[in-house]
């Protein structure tokens, strides 16, 4: 599976030939932003991926947009974001799947964790699933969390600050997302971005 980083373009029409893992890292250093992907499967048997990865904060206000559209039969798409959220930050996103009623044998999944570390933040998520066949596998989910607070304690209690602490959960949310990624190459630039 190759790795493509979208980057410095606010929009993307996209037409997957083989199969991708499309990549978005969100600029941490933007106090505003916007993206949204389009992906158009016209090619049977793709199977890709589009991650959205963001350390948003400092009152940073974005806005994220994927359409998924399934235009013919066996085709794969998974779609995730991971967000962590510190400082009043606001992130709307909105994701949409489309099966046409032609895309049997269809997968398509639509996944948003978002981990809140700070006070005052917003998360707004809107999935929206247009299935027009019925052989199809599709669905979604949205999570938002706080940092534990026994996980802080614990920490802080070992001798960590409370900043260090909140770090190490940060990074061990993200960690998530890096174990379930085998491309070494889409590793290693999220592995750099996180740091």
């Amino acid at each position: 599976m190759q790795t493509v980083l979208l980057q410095n373009q606010k929009e993307f029409s996209l037409e997957p030939k083989q199969n991708t893992l499309y990549l978005v890292l969100l600029d941490k250093e933007s106090s505003i932003g916007k993206i949204k992907v389009d992906l158009f499967f016209k090619k049977s048997n793709l199977n890709c991926q589009l991650l959205f990865i963001g350390i948003l904060k400092n009152k940073s206000n974005w806005y994220l947009e994927s359409n998924i559209k399934h235009l013919v039969p066996k085709t794969s798409c998974l779609t995730e974001v991971y967000l962590s959220q510190s400082d009043e930050s606001k992130v709307d996103y909105l994701g949409q799947i489309l099966i046409e009623q032609k895309a049997s044998q269809t997968k398509s999944f639509l996944k948003e964790q978002s981990l809140i570390v700070g006070d005052a933040v917003y998360n707004r998520s809107q999935p929206v699933l247009e299935i027009l066949n019925n052989r199809v596998k599709a669905s979604h989910s949205a999570t938002s969390s706080r940092l534990n607070e026994a996980d802080l304690f614990y920490l802080m209690s070992r001798g960590f600050t409370k900043s260090e602490a909140e770090k190490i959960l940060q990074e061990a949310f993200f960690n998530k997302i890096l174990d379930s990624i085998k491309n070494k190459e889409a590793k290693k630039m999220i592995e750099d971005y996180l740091c």
